[in-house]
């Protein structure tokens, strides 16, 4: 068996560079850094931040619609749509039409910096995406897309 010797540790094995869940985690560490340290002067956090987005996109959502879109559960979403509604970001409705429904609607304080924080998202963006040919980021986007599957 060949060994990539910068990873070998003669008295453990292996170095955990040497393991793909170590760099994914070490890329989502730096993401999530990006998003807090440019989130922070709105007063959100990242996880808030995919809720507005989702939110923007079209609010007065179903409660489950959401936490599909999110690929988040039910729990974990109350406990943040708790938060945001303590913040005044969002309000959670009755559904007229389903009385064992939530609709989730964004409030007028959530789309003050809509823009801002969008643009935020999108510097983002485009820093990965020029590191990329355009070919080399399809094939990213379809890694991702793939590894994110059930």
């Amino acid at each position: 068996m060949e060994t990539d010797r910068k990873d070998f540790n003669p008295a453990g094995g292996f170095g955990p560079s040497r393991y793909i869940c170590f760099k994914l985690n070490r890329v989502m560490r730096k993401i999530q850094r990006y998003y807090e340290n440019g989130l922070s002067p709105y007063g959100i956090t990242p996880v808030q931040f995919y809720v507005l987005s989702a939110l923007w996109a079209g609010d007065g959502v179903k409660f489950k619609d959401l936490a599909r879109r999110l690929d988040m559960d039910g729990s974990t979403l109350t406990g943040i749509l708790d938060r945001m509604e303590r913040m005044d970001l969002v309000e959670r409705r009755d559904d007229p039409e389903d009385r064992r429904s939530l609709l989730v609607f964004l409030k007028e304080k959530a789309r003050l910096n809509q823009m801002e924080i969008i643009g935020l998202a999108e510097k983002l963006n485009r820093e990965i995406k020029e590191q990329f040919s355009p070919e080399d980021f399809a094939a990213f986007e379809r890694v991702l897309d793939k590894l994110a599957e059930e």
